[in-house]
C-alpha cells in the first residue's frame, strides 16, 4: 500500500510542472478490470482516495472509476461519506462505454492500451515517463 500511495505521489508531484495541470487541475482514470476483492483493504482505499481529494500536489478535477466489479459499489457507499463532498462530485462510477461522456474526442488514441479501448502502448508510455524523470532528475542532481 504504502509503495502504491508513494508512487501516486510522485506521479502526481510532477504534473504540477505544467502549468495547465497547476491551473485546471488534471483527470484520473483507475481502470477495474480484472480487480479482485483481495486487492481491497480500507486503509489503502483511504489512503489512495485522501491524496486524490487533496489540493497537493495537484487539484483533481475529474476521476472516472471504470468498469468497477459488481462487489465494489458496496465499497463504495462506505468511501463516499469520507470524502469531501466537492470530490465526491468529481467522481464518476462508469463502464467504459461511456468515457466519450467525460473525455475529449478521439481521447482513444492517448488512453493506455490496458483498457479496451485504448490505442496507446502503455509498455512505451511507461518507458518514455521513466526515461524523462531520470532525465530531469539526472539535470536537477548537478544543478541545472
Amino acid at each position: 500500500t504504502e509503495l502504491i500511495i508513494d508512487n501516486l505521489a510522485y506521479c502526481m508531484t510532477t504534473m504540477v510542472e505544467k502549468e495547465k495541470a497547476c491551473t485546471e487541475g488534471i483527470g484520473f482514470l483507475a481502470n477495474m478490470d480484472d480487480w479482485k476483492f483481495e486487492n481491497f483493504s480500507v486503509d489503502y482505499c483511504f489512503q489512495f482516495m485522501k491524496m486524490l481529494q487533496g489540493r497537493v500536489p495537484v487539484r483533481v478535477r475529474l476521476f472516472l472509476i471504470v468498469n468497477p466489479p459488481g462487489w465494489f459499489g458496496k465499497i463504495w457507499a462506505i468511501m463516499k461519506p469520507m470524502l469531501a463532498k466537492d470530490f465526491r462530485q468529481k467522481v464518476f462510477m462508469i463502464k467504459q462505454e461511456a468515457l466519450s461522456d467525460h473525455l475529449m474526442q478521439d481521447f482513444e488514441e492517448l488512453l493506455c492500451d490496458d483498457i479496451a479501448v485504448g490505442k496507446a502502448k502503455t509498455d512505451d508510455i511507461v518507458s518514455d515517463f521513466v526515461k524523462y524523470r531520470k532525465f530531469v532528475e539526472d539535470k536537477r542532481s548537478i544543478g541545472m
